[in-house]
C-alpha cells in the first residue's frame, strides 16, 4: 500500500515529525514500512527559467549560447537543442543538480565556451518520455520556481506492508487514524453531508435488487446528472499519480481518490447505458459472457457476482466494471455504486480469471459496509466539484443483512498480568478512545465495542494487543517474572506423558499427529486431546491395552462412535475430569 505524505497531511497534523520518526512509529504500531521514496529527489536545484538572449555557438553549427534568467541572476548556458528561442520559459538544471545517480551538473566549457548549467528535456528530468527537445513552459511561468514545486511532486511516499487482518489501513484515512491514536492527534475527516441536491429523486430513476444476500451484503446507489467528463484538475491528478495510479478523467480519478482515501471500492456507470431502470446483484449464469474494462471477454459462472441491469450484465461485482456501461467523454448522467460483496466469491473470481484489481484486493479482505452512505456522499460531492452536475435527492440503499458490532470485556488485572506491568487506567482508556473504540467503564472491567471497520477485534486478547502496540513496546521494561519459592515439590507435568510414550514405543507403536476431525454430528475433536486421552486409557485399562487403543483410532477413522461407551465421555466433553479409578 502506497501512502502519500502530502495526502496524509489533509487528515492529520504531522508538522514537526521527521520522516525517520514516522517510519519508526508506523513500524512499531504494526504497519511495517517496506520502502520510502522521496518524489522529485532528482529535481533539487532545478528551476524554471527565462531565456533572455540566444546566439549561435562560434565553433558549432548546432549548439547555441543562451543567457538565462533563473530569477536571481543571469547565467550563460550552452544548449544542444534546437526548439527554443529568446523569450521562452524553460527548465534549468543549475550547477550541483543531481539528475541521476551518475549524472551531476557541473560548471564547464563546451567547445571553449563556459556553461553554467543545462536546459533540460522531459526525459532528462525523468518526468516524461519526450527527448526531442528541451521543455518549453507556458509563457506566464515565473522564473526561479523550483521544479518540485512547479510540478507538484514535492512529496514523500511510504510503501507499507499491511497485514490481512487490517484492511482498514489500506487507505489514507486508515493510516491517519493509526498515527492519530499513536501521537494523540485529532483526525480530520472530510465532509460526508451532500452539498446540494436536486429535487428529483434517485429512487424515481433506479431500483436495486439483491437476489442473494450471501453475495451482496449492501448496495447503495446515487445519481448525478449533467456532468462534464474531462481532464482532472491538477490537484486531483497529483494525488492519484503520487501513489502510482494513472490519471484517466475527472470521474474515474474521483472514484479512485475516494477508494484510496476511505478504503471503499466504488464504481461509476453511464446511467444512459443502464436498461430497465434497475440494478440487480446476482450470481453469474453458466456460459454468460461480459467484456470487462480491460477489453477482455470473460466467461462467467455461478461463483461470480454479477451486476446486471434489466437486460444484461454490466459489471463483475467486486472485481471490474463492464465495457458496455463505462464512462466516456460523451457521458452526461452517471450512476454511482458503493457496495459490499462476499469476499470468498470475489477471491474465486479474481483467481479463476487471473484478474486482480485494487477493488478485488480490498473486497477479498473486508470492506466496512456500515460506511457505505458516507462514502457515496463523499464521492458525489467530489464529482460535483470536479465535473459539475446535479446530485439527485437521496440514495437507494438495499441493506438486507445489517452489520452487528462486536463487544468484549476487558479485565484490568488480566491486562496487567499479560503485559507484565501496571499500565495506568487513564492511559488504557485514552488509547482505546483514540482508536475510536466505544468504552463503558464498569470499575474493574471495561465493556468495549469495536468500530465497524475493525472486525478483527473480537476478544479481550485482541484489545490487549491494541493497548500494547499504542502504549509502546519500548515502554515495557525487560524484567524477569517473579517466582514464589515453595517448600512443596514441583510437579513434573511431562513425566506421565513421557513414560506412556516410552511404554507405547516399546510395544511397537508409533505416535501419529492426526488432522482435525469432524464427525457427522458436528462434534469437533482436537488431535492433542485425542492423543492424550488415548494414552491415558493405556494406563487405566489393564490387559488388552493395545487392542483398546487400536479400537479408538479405528472408531475415529470410520466415524463410528459407540456413544454410550464410557471411555468416549472425556473425549466428547473436554471439561470431564479424568479419574484414576475410571474403568471401561
Amino acid at each position: 500500500m502506497l501512502i502519500s505524505l502530502n495526502w496524509l497531511k489533509q487528515y492529520i497534523d504531522l508538522d514537526g515529525i521527521e520522516i525517520n520518526e514516522m517510519e519508526n512509529a508506523l513500524t512499531m504500531i504494526g504497519q511495517e514500512v517496506e520502502k520510502i521514496e522521496v518524489l522529485g529527489e532528482n529535481l533539487e536545484n532545478v528551476v524554471t527559467a527565462h531565456i533572455v538572449e540566444k546566439e549561435m555557438h562560434p565553433d558549432s553549427d548546432h549548439l547555441t549560447i543562451c543567457k538565462v534568467d533563473n530569477g536571481k541572476e543571469i547565467l550563460q548556458v550552452v544548449c544542444g537543442a534546437s526548439n527554443h528561442k529568446a523569450g521562452d520559459k524553460v527548465v534549468l538544471a543549475q550547477v550541483g543538480a543531481k539528475l541521476a545517480e551518475d549524472f551531476v551538473i557541473k560548471k564547464g566549457k563546451i567547445r571553449g565556451v563556459e556553461s553554467n548549467g543545462m536546459l533540460c528535456s522531459e526525459e532528462e528530468l525523468n518526468i516524461g518520455k519526450d527527448s526531442d527537445g528541451i521543455m518549453i513552459l507556458p509563457q506566464d511561468t515565473p522564473a526561479g520556481i523550483p521544479m518540485k514545486e512547479y510540478l507538484g511532486i514535492d512529496d514523500t511516499v511510504f510503501e507499507l506492508e499491511i497485514t490481512p487482518n487490517r484492511p482498514d489501513c489500506l487507505s489514507h484515512i486508515g493510516i491517519a487514524r493509526e498515527l492519530g491514536a499513536y501521537y494523540g492527534k485529532e483526525v480530520k475527516y472530510p465532509s460526508f453531508a451532500i452539498n446540494t441536491e436536486n429535487s428529483e429523486k434517485t429512487a424515481d430513476n433506479i431500483s436495486v435488487e439483491i437476489a442473494d444476500s450471501n453475495l451482496g451484503k449492501r448496495y447503495v446507489a446515487r445519481i448525478i446528472k449533467n456532468v462534464t467528463v474531462k481532464e482532472s484538475p491538477k490537484w486531483l491528478k497529483e494525488r492519484v499519480e503520487s501513489i502510482g495510479i494513472r490519471s484517466i478523467n475527472n470521474i474515474v480519478d474521483a472514484s479512485n481518490f475516494v477508494m484510496m482515501e476511505l478504503n471503499q471500492p466504488n464504481h461509476a456507470f453511464d446511467l444512459d447505458k443502464i436498461e430497465g431502470g434497475k440494478i440487480v446483484v446476482r450470481a453469474g449464469l453458466e456460459n454468460e459472457k461480459l467484456v470487462t474494462l480491460d477489453e477482455q471477454e470473460r466467461e462467467l459462472n455461478s461463483d461470480d457476482i454479477v451486476i446486471s441491469d434489466g437486460v444484461k450484465a454490466v459489471a463483475l461485482g467486486g472485481v471490474m466494471g463492464g465495457e458496455n456501461s463505462q464512462i466516456t467523454e460523451n457521458t452526461k448522467n452517471i450512476l454511482l455504486e458503493v457496495a459490499n460483496f462476499n469476499s470468498q466469491n470475489v477471491r474465486k473470481t479474481s483467481r479463476r480469471l487471473t484478474l486482480s484489481s485494487d477493488s478485488s484486493y480490498r473486497f477479498e479482505r473486508r470492506v466496512d459496509e456500515e460506511n457505505a452512505i458516507n462514502v457515496i456522499n463523499r464521492l458525489a460531492n467530489l464529482i460535483q466539484e470536479v465535473a459539475g452536475g446535479e446530485i439527485l435527492a437521496g440514495a437507494v440503499d438495499n441493506y438486507p443483512v445489517p452489520y452487528k458490532k462486536k463487544s468484549a470485556e476487558l479485565n484490568f488485572e488480566r491486562l496487567n498480568r499479560f503485559v507484565g506491568k501496571v499500565i495506568p487506567r487513564e492511559t488504557v482508556i485514552g488509547i482505546l478512545t483514540r482508536l475510536e473504540i466505544e468504552v463503558v467503564d464498569n470499575g474493574e472491567t471495561l465493556t468495549l465495542t469495536a468500530p465497524s471497520y475493525r472486525d478483527d477485534l473480537e476478544n479481550e486478547q485482541d484489545y490487549f494487543e491494541e493497548i500494547i502496540r499504542m502504549y509502546g513496546f519500548d515502554n515495557i521494561e525487560n524484567i524477569l517474572p517473579k517466582l514464589d519459592i515453595s517448600e512443596q515439590p514441583v510437579i513434573d507435568t511431562t513425566k506421565l506423558s513421557t513414560q506412556v510414550k516410552l511404554i507405547a514405543s516399546n510395544a511397537g507403536l508409533k505416535e501419529q499427529y492426526a488432522i482435525n476431525l469432524f464427525l457427522n454430528s458436528g462434534v469437533f475433536f482436537e488431535p492433542t486431546l485425542i492423543r492424550l486421552y488415548s494414552l491415558l486409557f493405556i494406563l487405566v485399562v489393564e490387559g488388552e491395552t493395545i487392542n483398546i487403543l487400536f479400537f479408538i483410532v479405528s472408531a475415529f477413522k470410520r466415524k463410528v462412535i459407540a456413544w454410550k461407551s464410557p471411555f468416549f465421555i472425556p473425549i466428547i466433553s473436554h471439561k470431564f475430569p479424568f479419574r484414576s479409578n475410571f474403568r471401561c
